[in-house]
């Protein structure tokens, strides 16, 4: 395996965006179109489907790797304990059934008889406690807000979960399945690679319909159905209850050149993608063999970095830059129309109003106030340096997004250096190299609570640690139910609002294509291969 911050751009399960393709653009509106591209060759059933993606992930270990691809290609590969239905709800998976105790410190999980790894082995409780401890370990959501928690041993096939406090994350975090998520895997694994990302194709070993048969670095990934495999009998839903593989394999191919890409999907060398550039969407708006839907992809931020070198080091500064950006225009650029991105205020995103909405901040929100910032600026001690934006070239959306950004700094007399690198090089030194950049304009993925975000993260920009931090992350995290939670929302906002670890710029939305003859029962961010099929001709 390739070795190689991972492209976050994955959220929990939902279904697509309600809004409909049509009228995305003013002239050649997206038609939601059916029909097809490659015929499979002589007429012949076809029985693998061909993605296309711009980038390989950087890792295929699910509980470290954030980028969206790497979700798409292992969750078929890895199961977990629990995961969501389309309701949202958790589900068991792996697990028979589970239960809380009434004080919510306690969770005990049983565990399906029987199961299988795509090695051979047995599924049992030391595979699961190796596994979730791991998890608790090397998960950046894990870590914090499974803190002091410990998975131990009940016997051969149930396991249990003690907590120090009660906290409505918990059952949340576990029956999230898409990045650095709590997948299970053989101790055997475990205890191979430690707490190191998984670097060998044949530790990759999951309990899932697909197993990873090869990776061509920079090329392509191959996973192939797996004929051990023991679906529940539920029916499906979102990511819970049955899954069938009835493709008998998925070719994940790695193309840079967004053209390149388009013209791919459009001659049916390949069958699908979620990343249609945004500059050419036109010219799939008539295609008869596809079929194109909006989703989210997740917001655009602007981070700052805290390096001492940086002028962003001073809060002054950071608040000059969030008074100053127009927003509008930045998005129009990312994403090529205005009903391809939302404004919203806050950390989270516009879907998630229902538990997460605060009126934190908004008064303030996109004023594009270049007068006053320009006095903000003199007041944090700018003098003219050259400060680096850092932007990636494998994602249009951010590149472009940061072009506006780098444009409206200038106006304000800020000496910008764009800096745009590949996504290896790029993701390095956002992580690890905070001197080398002050500003980089970040696509993120829709996090299923705020302390996921940016200012709530260790070892991530923005995060400055204290007894203020600590005491709201307690608070936040104890509270027994989404209800309480919800209520505290306020102050994590109002968090941001007085730090500024980062600017939201907007939601960016994309469009996905995939043949018309391709039947894909759950689309998630990304598609999801299980109960996926070819129709049959008639």
């Amino acid at each position: 395996m390739t070795p190689s911050e991972t492209h976050p751009r994955a959220r929990r399960g939902g279904a697509p965006r309600a809004a409909v393709a049509t009228a995305v653009l003013a002239a050649g509106a997206l038609m939601l179109s059916g029909c097809g591209s490659s015929d499979g060759g002589a007429g012949g059933a076809r029985d693998a489907v061909n993605v296309v993606a711009p980038a390989q992930p950087e890792s295929l270990d699910p509980q470290i790797a954030t980028d969206a691809i790497m979700a798409e290609i292992t969750l078929p590969v890895y199961e977990t304990l629990v995961t969501a239905d389309a309701d949202l709800q958790a589900k068991p998976m792996l697990a028979e059934s589970f239960e809380s105790s009434e004080d919510g410190r306690e969770y005990t999980f049983h565990l399906r008889e029987g199961l299988t790894f795509q090695d051979g082995s047995d599924l049992d409780a030391d595979d699961v406690v190796a596994s979730m401890n791991r998890w608790n370990r090397v998960s950046i959501a894990a870590q914090e807000a499974f803190a002091g928690t410990e998975w131990s041993k009940v016997d051969q096939y149930t396991v249990k979960l003690t907590a120090p406090s009660a906290s409505f994350l918990h059952l949340l975090y576990l029956s999230q399945v898409t990045t650095a998520y709590p997948a299970i895997m053989p101790s055997e694994v475990i205890d191979r690679v430690g707490d190191e990302p998984i670097s060998d194709v044949a530790d990759v070993i999951g309990t899932g319909p697909y197993q990873l048969e090869s990776w061509d670095a920079d090329r392509s990934i191959v996973i192939s159905k797996w004929d051990g495999y023991q679906s529940r009998e539920e029916a499906s839903s979102g990511f819970a209850g049955a899954k069938n593989a009835q493709l008998e394999q998925i070719v994940f191919n790695f193309v840079a050149d967004a053209s390149t890409r388009a013209l791919g999907v459009q001659s049916g060398q390949y069958d699908a993608t979620t990343e249609l550039p945004f500059d050419s969407l036109e010219q799939f708006a008539d295609d008869p063999n596809l079929v194109l839907d909006t989703y989210l992809v997740g917001p655009i931020n602007l981070v700052y970095s805290d390096d001492p070198s940086s002028p962003f080091s001073k809060l002054e500064n950071r608040q000059a830059i969030n008074a100053a950006l127009d927003r509008d225009p930045i998005m129009l650029a990312a994403v090529g129309s205005e009903k391809l991105y939302d404004l919203v205020h806050h950390n989270m995103t516009e879907n998630q109003q229902a538990i997460w909405d605060t009126e934190v901040g908004k008064a303030e929100f996109n004023r594009h106030d270049a007068e006053r910032a320009k006095e903000m600026l003199a007041e944090g001690g700018y003098a003219g340096e050259t400060v680096t934006l850092l932007a990636n070239k494998d994602y249009s959306e951010a590149y472009n997004a940061a072009v506006v950004v780098a444009e409206q700094l200038k106006s304000l007399g800020v000496d910008v250096q764009l800096d745009a690198y590949e996504w290896g090089a790029f993701s390095e030194k956002y992580r690890e190299n905070r001197d080398e950049w002050d500003l980089v304009v970040f696509p993120f993925s829709t996090e299923v609570d705020p302390t996921q975000t940016i200012g709530f993260l260790p070892d991530r920009a923005g995060y400055f640690d204290g007894p203020e931090l600590q005491e709201l992350l307690q608070r936040f995290r104890s509270a027994p139910t989404q209800a309480e939670a919800s209520a505290l929302y306020d102050d994590m906002q109002g968090y941001i609002e007085q730090t500024r670890p980062m600017s939201r710029i907007g939601d960016a939305h994309n469009v996905y294509a995939a043949n018309k003859d391709l039947e894909l029962p759950w689309f998630s961010e990304h598609f999801v291969w299980w109960n996926a099929a070819w129709k049959q001709s008639s």
